[in-house]
């Protein structure tokens, strides 16, 4: 053997060593699909040797059902004489095993006519299977965060969505990958997004979770109102990229919170305040006055011989009379006076910033105008009404409130002593 012979040799065998150690599975068929060559990772997992495999095509090794891929990749070549790229499943016979493979196959050519063709194929059943529990987690996880009653999303530190749940997307009224890198400014205006726009600060400023109260007004016009908690995430060197957020709506709970409140503060029959409500709005008159000198009057008013109507014409009527003599009084005062019911037939007023004088004559027109007051109900109608008004402005040594109504109320019972309908002053 010759010196050119031992160098082919050698070149033959270190191409042979490579192919058979390169991590993939080459092979070379015939136009009948019979294989005439493969390197050694295809005769280990067909379980056979070299010479065993030749001659043989897939159905000795893959499962026929299960190959379709295969045999048509494999026609497309050598009958169409095209380039093939792409997946394919098979199964193996001797193991039962699912394997995925990416594939590159091409013909063989001798003087331009397809007499073969020749293949690289590499594994990538773990990839495949890292994808299907990665695809399987990730449903899972879309599932729960669809229809978790809450808005969850993503975004980078420009405030863009890096993701959104379908209740957030549809609360900035889109789909959810038609709201990924946009802003909730982009999407409801510079107006509607201040709440947004102030949390997202916070975290990406702060660098620490936050938490707190968002609100919108959404598309029919009504206030809506979020907790919302923002969490940053960061990068190795302890950059805020990005941050997380929770936000849940709480609009109906600020509702009832609200309505609460209102019951606790207003005469339910009358809509007027309540006793509650005068005393505080009285302590903060005096509190006023205190600090700044600013007089205040009271006003204690009494409807007269109520107790007749309600026995002669039912609780009913009464009812209706109240809430006539409660907007005759709203009607009558200024937008500045408070007015309120603090018991059944009795009212109080405070007229803040006004001297005696100024709360005579407003009393006397509220006794006149009680006296215009007609309440027609199916059953009959009340009128020539009438008041007793008993009145007392704040005085330098008044340091409780009750100093002043106890005055208000000697002077609303010497009005009805006095024979009622009138305006006393103490």
């Amino acid at each position: 053997m010759n010196s050119q012979q031992q160098q082919l040799e050698l070149e033959l065998h270190t191409l042979k060593t490579t192919i058979n150690n390169v991590g993939a599975y080459i092979y070379i068929k015939d136009t009948n699909g019979c294989y005439t060559y493969a390197n050694q990772k295809v005769t280990e997992l067909f379980g056979c040797s070299l010479e065993q495999l030749v001659g043989l095509d897939d159905s000795y090794f893959f499962l026929t059902d299960h190959f379709g891929d295969l045999q048509e990749n494999d026609r497309k070549v050598l009958e169409q004489g095209i380039e093939i790229e792409g997946e394919e499943r098979n199964i193996v016979k001797s193991t039962g095993e699912t394997r995925y493979y990416w594939t590159v196959k091409k013909p063989l050519y001798e003087e331009g006519q397809v007499i073969g063709m020749y293949g690289i194929s590499t594994d990538i059943t773990e990839r495949k299977l890292l994808e299907k529990q990665l695809h399987e987690k990730q449903a899972l996880l879309d599932t729960v965060l669809n229809n978790i009653d809450a808005y969850i999303y993503m975004k980078n530190s420009d405030a863009q969505f890096l993701y959104a749940n379908k209740k957030t997307a549809k609360l900035f009224g889109q789909k959810p990958q038609t709201l990924l890198g946009k802003t909730a400014e982009q999407c409801l205006g510079e107006e509607a997004s201040v709440d947004f726009n102030q949390l997202d600060k916070q975290v990406l400023t702060l660098g620490k979770k936050v938490s707190g109260q968002e609100q919108f007004i959404d598309e029919y016009g009504e206030t809506r109102y979020y907790w919302t908690t923002k969490v940053p995430l960061k990068n190795s060197e302890n950059e805020v990229v990005s941050f997380v957020g929770m936000s849940t709506d709480t609009t109906e709970i600020i509702k009832l919170k609200e309505q609460y409140r209102r019951l606790a503060s207003i005469d339910e029959l009358t809509q007027l305040a309540n006793r509650r409500s005068f005393t505080t709005q009285g302590n903060s008159e005096l509190a006023r006055f205190l600090r700044h000198g600013c007089k205040f009057v009271i006003l204690l008013l009494d409807l007269d011989y109520f107790k007749n109507i309600n026995d002669s014409f039912g609780h009913a009527v009464g009812d209706e009379v109240l809430i006539a003599v409660s907007n005759c009084f709203v009607d009558t005062v200024r937008e500045l006076d408070f007015v309120s019911r603090i018991g059944g037939e009795e009212f109080a007023i405070i007229l803040p910033k006004t001297d005696v004088k100024a709360a005579y004559v407003i009393a006397e027109r509220i006794r006149n105008n009680i006296k215009k007051i007609i309440v027609n109900t199916p059953f009959c109608q009340v009128k020539n009404l009438s008041i007793s008004i008993g009145l007392s402005i704040v005085k330098a040594e008044d340091s409780e409130l009750d100093h002043i109504l106890l005055r208000a109320d000697k002077a609303l019972y010497e009005a009805k002593s006095a024979g009622r309908d009138c305006v006393i002053e103490k």
